[in-house]
């Protein structure tokens, strides 16, 4: 009795000094942002974990994978505990700037990349400002097509983008080099019969969601707009499917390069008769990526 005694009693002094000992690797290889990097806990001894991106306090769970939109040097902290003691590691990392214009946008039912065009400089500028604003955070989609597109930007939406400045209208710059393929980003605008100058919104844009077209369907649209589609131009609407019959009369300044699957999950919501999204998708926030 007396011996289980003296050894409950020294268990109970080596765990008290033992400490944890924290430790982690970088699992990924491409660090150019947007980056998705995910870090291997190593740690031994510990029974709870914090980890900390650039001090900010990030997750509680064993293993991280973290986003990191902005370019530059990031410091990555382990913080492994058991009891009432702390073994802390830490890591810098180096996240490389992109080397094109991106736009990072986190909805409601998932994220959305862009890569803006060089080719319409008012509306890649006019577009990164807003989102610079925080004008996006916040907005929903108030119209929703199902295999056609899905539009938001309308500042009705959303109480807080109608207290930021922004531009009325912007002057187009539609380019015959930048089609309405799946996935392209586009400037809404009003009708021709009160716009005849086929200026953009300030502030709205859809996105392409579309169909893949046959090539009799191309040819057609072709005919209708007395346009000759590229043989490139028609494999991508057979293979890719998008919306021509918009070629040529609306601005496409982007395109979606990385969230397709939020892109359909956003497309197949049910509307109501105003193709407005019953259930609320919003815009949580947008980022320049940089």
């Amino acid at each position: 009795m007396k011996e289980c005694i003296i050894g409950l009693v020294l268990c109970t002094l080596l765990g008290a000094c033992t400490k944890p000992i924290s430790q982690f690797r970088t699992l990924s290889t491409d660090f150019s942002a947007p980056a998705t990097i995910e870090f291997k806990n190593l740690s031994t001894g510990a029974d709870s974990y914090i980890w900390k991106v650039d001090s900010e306090v990030i997750s509680d769970s064993s293993n991280l994978n973290h986003i990191f939109l902005g370019s530059g040097r990031h410091t990555i902290e382990l913080i492994s505990t058991a009891g009432s003691k702390q073994s802390v590691s830490s890591q810098d990392i180096f996240i490389e700037a992109p080397s094109e214009c991106l736009v990072y946008m986190q909805t409601s039912l998932g994220p959305l990349l862009f890569s803006l065009s060089d080719k319409t400089p008012r509306h890649r500028d006019n577009f990164i400002e807003l989102v610079a604003s925080t004008y996006y955070d916040g907005i929903k989609f108030h119209r929703v097509i199902d295999g056609f597109m899905i539009q938001a930007g309308d500042s009705k939406t959303n109480v807080a983008s109608q207290k930021i400045s922004h531009k009325k209208e912007i002057a187009e710059e539609i380019n015959t080099g930048l089609m309405h393929y799946k996935g392209a980003l586009a400037a809404a605008r009003m009708p021709d019969d009160i716009n005849p100058e086929r200026a953009s919104s300030g502030t709205q844009f859809y996105i392409v969601d579309g169909q893949k077209l046959t090539a009799e369907a191309i040819e057609k649209q072709s005919y209708s707009k007395l346009f000759d589609y590229t043989e490139e131009q028609k494999s991508r609407y057979i293979q890719e499917g998008g919306a021509p019959q918009l070629d040529g009369e609306y601005t496409v300044f982007g395109h979606l390069i990385d969230g397709y699957d939020t892109l359909e999950a956003i497309s197949n919501a049910a509307t109501d008769s105003r193709d407005n999204p019953i259930e609320p998708i919003k815009i949580i926030k947008a980022t320049n990526i940089n």
